[in-house]
C-alpha cells in the first residue's frame, strides 16, 4: 500500500518518529474555538454538548433479553475519553429524528441494492457461535477475534429516521442509528455528538443497544430530514475535493482524493475518541461508500461508470481508497466491534476486482461482515462466517413482498450477531414471528 493511504497519524509517525506520534495523540484529546471555513487543520476533538448517555459502570434497566458486552469497564459518551464541553454549535439540531410527518427511510430501504454475493456451492454458514457469555471484543486486538464469535444478540430496529419508538417494545434488542458525516461536522472541526447522544438516550434508558453507521454519501429519498443527499459537508468540496451529481440530485465526492480522506481521517478520529468502547454501543458499521457500504455508487444509472469516470474513478484508486478507510477505522477504534458492509464494490468491471477483494480484507484483519441484502433461499460462500455477521433484511416486507417469516427464517440460518428490521416490519401483525425469533437471543440463532 502506498504511504499515501495511510491515515495521517500514520505518515506523521513515519515522519517525525513515535515522539510526535504521541504528540498527535495527545493533540486528538483537545479541541479549540471553532474554525472558519478553509482556516488551517489544527488537531482537536471539540464536542458540541455534554453527553447524558450513561457510562459503562451506570446501571440500566433490564429488558429480560441477553445483551451484548464488551467484557470491560468503558468510558460513556460523556466521559474523559476524547469529550469536551465546547459550546453547541447553532448548525446541530437538537436531534436527527424527523419531525412528524417528514418522510424517512434509512439507507439500504429497496431491493435495487445489490445483496451480498451468494455462494455456488454449499452453504458455508458456520455452526452455531460461541456461548452468550462470550466477549465481543478483545480488548487485546484493534478488531474483535473471529474465535471468539458472540452468539445471537436479538432483533435490531432499522431504518424509520433514529426514532426511539420502538425502545420499549419487548421484542426489540436495540436499534441501528444512521447518520451522514455533513450532520455531525457541519463546520470543520465543529462536531454535533449531541445528535447520536440524544438518540441514543431512550434506547439505553430501556437497557438497550445501538449500532453506529456515518456514511458520506446517500440517495436522496433515503433519508430527507437528514438530507442524506449531501452526505459530505460543504467545507470538504470547498477545498477543492470534486463530486459527482446522480440521475435523483444526490451529490457523492471524490472519495479518493487525498483532502477528502485527510478530512474523514479526522473525523473518524474524533469520532472514534468520543465511542470507542462505549458499552451502549455494540458495533460500528466501517463507512466506505453510498450509504456506507463499499461501493461508490449503486444507482441503477446506466451512466453510472461514465459519470463516475468523469471526475477520475478507477477501480485501482477505488481500492486504493477502500484498504485506507478500513486502516483507518482499525487504527481508531480498538474496542468497539467493526462491521463491513460489502456490496459487489467496484463499478468499473477490471479483471481482478470483484466484491471477494474487500471481503477476503475485512475477514484477515477479524472484520465483522454486514450482509445488507438478506435473501431467502440463498447462501453465502466463504470467508462469510469465519468473523462474526451482522444480517439486515434487503428491504421492507412492503417493498419487496417478501414474507417476514421467510426473511427471518433466512436471518437467522447466518447465525448472525443481530438481526436488523426495517421499522415498518416491526408491527403487532408480525408479533407472533417476531417474538420466536427474538426469544432465542443469548443462543447461537
Amino acid at each position: 500500500m502506498q504511504n499515501s493511504h495511510l491515515p495521517p497519524a500514520f505518515r506523521r509517525a513515519v515522519t517525525y518518529g513515535a515522539g510526535a506520534l504521541a504528540a498527535v495523540l495527545t493533540g486528538a484529546a483537545l479541541y479549540a474555538l471553532p474554525q472558519p471555513v478553509g482556516a488551517p487543520r489544527t488537531a482537536r476533538v471539540a464536542d458540541t454538548a455534554a453527553s447524558s448517555v450513561p457510562s459503562a459502570d451506570s446501571p440500566t434497566p433490564s429488558t429480560g433479553q441477553a445483551s451484548p458486552s464488551t467484557g470491560q469497564a468503558s468510558p460513556s459518551a460523556g466521559s474523559a475519553a476524547g469529550s469536551g464541553s465546547g459550546p453547541a454549535s447553532a448548525a446541530c439540531g437538537a436531534s436527527s429524528a424527523p419531525t412528524p410527518g417528514t418522510p424517512s427511510a434509512s439507507p439500504l430501504t429497496s431491493p435495487d441494492i445489490e445483496p451480498a454475493t451468494p455462494s455456488d456451492g454449499a452453504s458455508t454458514t458456520p455452526s452455531a457461535p460461541a456461548p452468550a457469555a462470550a466477549s465481543l471484543s478483545d480488548p487485546a486486538s484493534s478488531t474483535p477475534s473471529a474465535s471468539a464469535a458472540p452468539s445471537f444478540h436479538g432483533i435490531y430496529a432499522f431504518s424509520g429516521g433514529n426514532t426511539s419508538d420502538l425502545a420499549s417494545d419487548p421484542d426489540v434488542a436495540g436499534r441501528s442509528l444512521v447518520y451522514y458525516w455533513a450532520q455531525l461536522e457541519p463546520q470543520q472541526g465543529q462536531y454535533c455528538w449531541n445528535l447520536i447522544d440524544q438518540d441514543m438516550k431512550p434506547w439505553v434508558a430501556a437497557g438497550k443497544k445501538v449500532v453506529l453507521r456515518v456514511s458520506a454519501a446517500g440517495w436522496a429519498k433515503w433519508d430527507t430530514a437528514a438530507d442524506s443527499a449531501h452526505g459530505t459537508p460543504a467545507w470538504v468540496y470547498a477545498q477543492g475535493v470534486k463530486s459527482v451529481t446522480e440521475q435523483d440530485g444526490a451529490v457523492m465526492p471524490e472519495y479518493w482524493n487525498q483532502t477528502f480522506e485527510s478530512d474523514l481521517d479526522t473525523f473518524l478520529a474524533a469520532f472514534a475518541a468520543r465511542y470507542d468502547g462505549n458499552a451502549a454501543v455494540s458495533a460500528v458499521d466501517i463507512s466506505i461508500g453510498v450509504g456506507g457500504e463499499s461501493k461508490a455508487d449503486s444507482e441503477k444509472n446506466p451512466d453510472l461508470l461514465s459519470l463516475w469516470q468523469s471526475i477520475g474513478y478507477t477501480d485501482e484508486l477505488w481500492w486504493g481508497y477502500a484498504q485506507h478507510t478500513i486502516t483507518t477505522y482499525t487504527s481508531v477504534f480498538h474496542r468497539t466491534p467493526l462491521a463491513l458492509m460489502p456490496d459487489k464494490t467496484f463499478i468499473g468491471s477490471t479483471a481482478g476486482y470483484d466484491e471477494s477483494r474487500i471481503v477476503d480484507y475485512a475477514v484477515a484483519k477479524g472484520i465483522w461482515l454486514q450482509d445488507n441484502g438478506v435473501v431467502p433461499g440463498r447462501t453465502l460462500s466463504a470467508p462469510w462466517g469465519r468473523t462474526p455477521v451482522i444480517a439486515e433484511m434487503r428491504g421492507a416486507t412492503g417493498d419487496t413482498g417478501d414474507n417476514l417469516a421467510d426473511d427471518l427464517q433466512a436471518a437467522a440460518a447466518e447465525h448472525p450477531v443481530f438481526i436488523l428490521v426495517f421499522t415498518s416490519d416491526i408491527t403487532d401483525a408480525n408479533r407472533a414471528v417476531l417474538h420466536q425469533v427474538a426469544a432465542t437471543a443469548g443462543t447461537g440463532g
